[in-house]
């Protein structure tokens, strides 16, 4: 009978543990994917860092002001001041994916970020970080990874 019972015990603890830890499921570099939903929704973001394979390229930045909106219901307000110094502005549709750990857009253009890599755009944006003062997504274009880093604006 003890035998039983201290099986079933261990059964329940680790029934106990698989189900906390499921529901604590965080994003490589941070934050609770449980918590997406508000947290990407909560601020509009300024870009802070950009690289391409790893190393900065923010200072080759042809745009500045780089901004990101998603707001409840699905749309994206994207805003930038363009390598002419002129402002630009769009909005398109988000989504997450059914894990939350990419972002699906649709209906923005492609960005001239530098010299070097001419246009880049994606449709899925890979989450690595989303607390409530930090965002920071990646996707892979033309070979390279280019990986955002934003703060609340």
């Amino acid at each position: 009978m003890k035998s039983i019972k201290r099986t079933l015990n261990g059964l329940l603890i680790l029934g106990l543990v698989a189900v906390f830890t499921a529901g604590c499921n965080k994003y490589d570099e941070g934050g609770l994917v449980k918590k997406a939903d508000k947290r990407l929704t909560v601020n509009s973001w300024q870009l802070e860092k950009y690289l391409r394979n790893g190393n900065d390229e923010t200072t080759s930045l042809l745009i500045s002001n780089f901004q990101e909106q998603f707001q409840e219901g699905g749309a994206l307000i994207r805003n930038y001041i363009g390598k002419d110094g002129s402002p630009f502005s769009e909005t398109g549709i988000w989504q997450f994916d059914n894990d939350k750990q990419q972002i699906k857009i649709s209906g923005v253009s492609s960005v001239e970020l530098t010299d070097e890599t001419s246009t880049v755009s994606s449709s899925d944006y890979n989450i690595l970080k989303l607390k409530k003062d930090e965002l920071w997504y990646y996707f892979v274009n033309g070979g390279d990874r280019h990986e955002f880093h934003f703060v609340p604006n």
